[in-house]
């Protein structure tokens, strides 16, 4: 709960709907594989008051079979940037996810922040998934700058 709390310092507790579009800037369009229901209406408010659209899947399955389908369908991904936890329920934790997801050609390249409250030392395998490692608790900034890094390398 701390955790949380920790999170939520400083958000209003007035959420939108993840669907809303900020009128700020370009939008970016930002997958969220989360399965905490606060932490995954804290991100929808803090990513779109940064500007970007957000879709939000509802398990790991139905998030890789909706990128495999775009995929299918359109040139590049629907999502510019992919954010998953780490520690989803089973059967897939958020790495088997981000496997899964690389084993399609047009995804390698998609960029993907691993998001986790526990302790994550395979850095080698945060390498080979092209991933980039955010752990909560996190900051605003934080986040907002991993972004950035990962929308402009």
């Amino acid at each position: 709960m701390s955790l949380l709390l920790n999170m939520l310092e400083s958000v209003i507790v007035h959420l939108e709907p993840c669907s809303r579009i900020s009128a700020r800037g370009k939008a970016m369009h930002i997958g969220l594989l989360e399965d905490d229901a606060a932490i995954q209406e804290m991100l929808c408010l803090i990513l779109q008051g940064e500007g970007n659209v957000i879709t939000v899947y509802p398990g790991a399955e139905a998030c890789i079979q909706a990128l495999a389908d775009e995929v299918g369908k359109a040139e590049s991904p629907l999502v510019n940037l992919l954010i998953v936890d780490w520690r989803l329920p089973e059967p897939l934790s958020g790495i088997e996810v981000i496997r899964q997801i690389r084993d399609h050609l047009r995804l390698r390249s998609l960029p993907i922040i691993l998001t986790t409250a526990a302790t994550f030392n395979d850095i080698e395998t945060l390498e080979e998934l092209h991933a980039s490692l955010l752990e909560k608790p996190f900051s605003i900034d934080e986040l907002v700058a991993l972004i950035t890094q990962k929308r402009y390398p």
